[in-house]
Protein backbone atom coordinates (compact mmCIF):
# COMPACT_ATOMS: atom_id res chain seq x y z
CA UNK A 1 0.00 0.00 0.00
CA UNK A 2 2.59 2.03 0.67
CA UNK A 3 4.81 2.13 -2.57
CA UNK A 4 1.31 2.57 -4.37
CA UNK A 5 1.06 5.90 -2.62
CA UNK A 6 4.62 6.58 -3.20
CA UNK A 7 4.36 5.66 -7.53
CA UNK A 8 0.91 7.95 -7.11
CA UNK A 9 2.50 10.79 -5.26
CA UNK A 10 5.72 10.78 -7.56
CA UNK A 11 3.98 10.56 -10.99
CA UNK A 12 1.89 13.44 -10.26
CA UNK A 13 4.93 15.37 -8.59
CA UNK A 14 6.85 14.60 -12.10
CA UNK A 15 4.27 15.01 -14.66
CA UNK A 16 0.98 16.40 -13.40
CA UNK A 17 1.37 19.08 -10.87
CA UNK A 18 3.61 22.43 -11.77
CA UNK A 19 5.39 24.66 -9.30
CA UNK A 20 5.25 24.59 -6.12
CA UNK A 21 3.25 21.75 -5.48
CA UNK A 22 4.81 19.39 -7.51
CA UNK A 23 7.67 20.15 -5.07
CA UNK A 24 5.48 19.70 -2.18
CA UNK A 25 4.12 16.61 -3.51
CA UNK A 26 7.74 15.13 -4.90
CA UNK A 27 8.50 16.06 -0.70
CA UNK A 28 6.07 13.79 0.27
CA UNK A 29 6.68 11.13 -2.56
CA UNK A 30 10.07 10.62 -1.01
CA UNK A 31 9.07 11.05 2.60
CA UNK A 32 6.24 8.18 1.94
CA UNK A 33 9.24 5.85 0.32
CA UNK A 34 11.56 6.38 3.32
CA UNK A 35 8.79 5.49 5.90
CA UNK A 36 7.57 2.72 3.67
CA UNK A 37 11.12 1.08 3.10
CA UNK A 38 11.31 1.12 6.98
CA UNK A 39 8.84 0.01 7.51
CA UNK A 40 9.11 -3.13 5.27
CA UNK A 41 12.76 -3.69 6.66
CA UNK A 42 11.48 -3.61 10.05
CA UNK A 43 10.27 -7.43 10.11
CA UNK A 44 7.58 -9.02 11.37
CA UNK A 45 8.03 -9.07 15.01
CA UNK A 46 11.35 -6.51 16.20
CA UNK A 47 10.44 -8.04 19.57
CA UNK A 48 11.71 -11.46 19.19
CA UNK A 49 15.05 -10.04 17.60
CA UNK A 50 17.88 -10.95 19.60
CA UNK A 51 22.09 -10.72 19.57
CA UNK A 52 21.94 -13.72 17.42
CA UNK A 53 19.73 -12.35 15.23
CA UNK A 54 22.41 -9.89 13.90
CA UNK A 55 24.47 -12.05 11.17
CA UNK A 56 26.00 -8.74 9.60
CA UNK A 57 27.63 -7.86 12.88
CA UNK A 58 29.47 -11.17 12.88
CA UNK A 59 33.59 -11.49 13.47
CA UNK A 60 36.17 -9.15 14.94
CA UNK A 61 33.15 -6.11 14.65
CA UNK A 62 30.30 -8.26 16.44
CA UNK A 63 32.07 -8.73 19.18
CA UNK A 64 31.48 -4.67 20.56
CA UNK A 65 27.91 -4.87 19.80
Amino acid sequence: MGFALFVLLAVLGLFVLDGAVAGVASLAAMLVFIVTCIYALRGEDPDAATDSDRTGLVGWVGGWF
